[in-house]
C-alpha cells in the first residue's frame, strides 16, 4: 500500500500523523511510506529520521495526495487540499464533521469520491472513543496552564496569579465535565493549590472523581448550581465537548450565565464553541477574546503547544488502525473490527454516517460493508 503523510497547513498545528518509528515498521512490511519534507520537524523529527527507516520523502503536499491510496493526517482538511483528493482515495484524520462546522469540506470529500475515516468517530462497544483520550489528557492539563498565563496583564488578564499564596484568598477554579480533560485540568489546579470544583452529569463518573481528586470538591450537574459556581469563581475551564449524537441544542452556559460572572474572571474552553453560548473558535495566533467584560480563551487544539509529546500520545493510539488498514486493506480491517468501522464517514460520493448527515443537514446513506466491494483498496 502507498501511504503518505502530508506537512499540517493548519494555522500553528504542529503535529504530524506518522512517526519514524511507525513508518519503519511499515516499510519493513513491504509499504510505500511517503512523508512530506518538514512534516516531522516541530514533533522533533527531521526529514533524515524518517529517510533512515525507509521512508521517502517529497517536497509538496499534492505529490504526496497523487501518490498515496491511504493519506494519515492531524487536523481536518484545509481548503487548498480539497482539490488534492482522489477517488478512493482513503484519509484519516480529525475531520469533526459531525460537528457542523465546515460543510465545505464534507463537500468536497463527496464531489472527490474519497473515503474519509474520522478518527473522533472510532467508537468502542462501551461507548468510549480511544483516540479522544491522550488529547483530551493533554488538552486538560494544558488548560489550566495557559490559564496561569493569560491571568497576566500582559496578555489581557488582569492580574491575578492562579496559586495558593498564604494570606491571601485562594483562587477558586470551575471545571465543567469531569471525563479526561476534564479530570486532567483539576488534577493541575488542585497541584496548584487552587480550590477546584469539578461539575459532572453522570453519577458513575461522579463516584470515581471522588476517589481520584480528593483535593477537590465534585457535584452533580444542576443548572441553577452551576450559574451559582460561575459567578464567584475566578478561572471556568469548559471540558464538556458537543455531543454529535445530541445534534444541535442549546448551550449549556447562557451568555445571562457569562454576564453574571465576575469581571476579573477567565473562561479556557477547551472546545472552542458550542458549550459556552459567548465562545467561538480561536487560534493559537489569537488565542483570546473578550465578550461581556471576561476575556474568553477557546483554542481547540492546544495540544498542538506540545507536539513532541502530543505526537508521540496520538500515535501511540493511532497506529495499531493504521497498521490494521494497511496489512488488511480497510474492507477486511472494518470488517473485523467494529470501533473502526464506525468511523467510515464518506464512501463513493456519498456521506454514510448518520451523525455527520443530520448536523451536516446534507442527505446520508448508512454504511455497508458491500460499498467497499470492488474498491481497490
Amino acid at each position: 500500500m502507498q501511504i503518505g503523510t502530508p506537512k499540517e497547513i493548519k494555522e500553528n498545528e504542529t503535529r504530524v500523523a506518522m512517526v519514524p518509528s511507525l513508518a519503519g515498521k511499515l516499510t519493513q512490511e513491504g509499504h510505500t511510506v511517503w512523508v512530506q519534507s518538514g512534516a516531522g520537524v516541530s514533533s522533533g523529527f527531521s526529514d533524515e529520521d524518517y529517510k533512515a527507516v525507509g521512508a521517502r520523502i517529497l517536497d509538496a503536499a499534492g505529490e504526496i495526495y497523487a501518490r498515496a491510496d491511504f493519506v494519515t493526517k492531524v487536523t481536518e482538511l484545509q481548503p487548498a487540499e480539497f482539490d488534492l483528493l482522489r477517488e478512493h482515495q482513503m484519509v484519516m484524520t480529525w475531520f469533526h464533521l459531525a460537528e457542523d462546522y465546515d460543510r465545505p469540506m464534507a463537500q468536497a470529500l463527496l464531489d472527490h469520491r474519497s473515503i474519509a475515516l474520522s478518527m473522533e468517530l472510532i467508537v468502542a462497544d462501551n461507548g468510549d472513543r480511544p483516540t479522544m483520550k491522550p488529547m483530551s489528557d493533554i488538552a486538560g492539563s494544558l488548560a489550566m496552564l495557559e490559564s496561569v498565563k493569560y491571568c497576566q496583564t500582559i496578555n489581557g488578564g488582569t492580574g491575578l496569579l492562579p496559586r495558593r499564596i498564604y494570606g491571601l484568598p485562594t483562587p477558586n477554579v470551575v471545571v465543567l465535565g469531569g471525563g479526561n480533560a476534564g479530570l486532567n485540568a483539576a488534577q493541575v489546579a488542585a497541584g496548584l493549590g487552587l480550590r477546584v470544583t469539578v461539575v459532572e452529569a453522570s453519577l458513575q463518573r461522579l463516584d470515581f472523581l471522588k476517589v481520584a481528586l480528593p483535593n477537590a470538591d465534585v457535584v452533580c450537574f444542576e443548572e441553577n448550581l452551576l450559574k451559582q459556581l460561575l459567578s464567584d469563581c475566578d478561572i471556568f475551564i469548559n471540558c464538556v465537548y458537543p455531543s454529535p449524537e445530541a445534534g444541535k441544542r442549546e448551550p449549556i452556559v447562557s451568555r445571562d450565565t457569562v454576564r453574571a460572572m465576575k469581571r476579573c474572571s477567565l473562561i479556557m474552553d477547551i472546545a472552542g464553541a458550542g458549550i459556552v453560548e459567548t465562545s467561538h473558535y480561536t487560534t493559537l495566533a489569537e488565542p483570546t477574546f473578550r465578550e461581556e467584560g471576561i476575556l474568553h480563551y477557546c483554542v481547540p487544539n492546544m495540544p498542538s503547544l506540545c507536539p513532541r509529546t502530543s505526537t508521540q500520545a496520538l500515535l501511540m493510539i493511532t497506529a495499531p488502525y493504521i497498521l490494521a488498514i494497511a496489512r488488511k486493506g480497510l474492507r477486511k480491517a472494518v470488517e473485523d473490527d467494529a470501533s473502526l468501522r464506525r468511523c467510515v464517514s464518506t464512501v463513493n460520493g456519498k456521506i454514510v454516517h448518520p451523525e455527520i448527515g443530520v448536523n451536516q443537514e446534507m442527505p446520508y446513506t448508512v454504511f455497508d460493508l458491500s460499498m467497499l466491494d470492488g474498491l481497490p483498496l
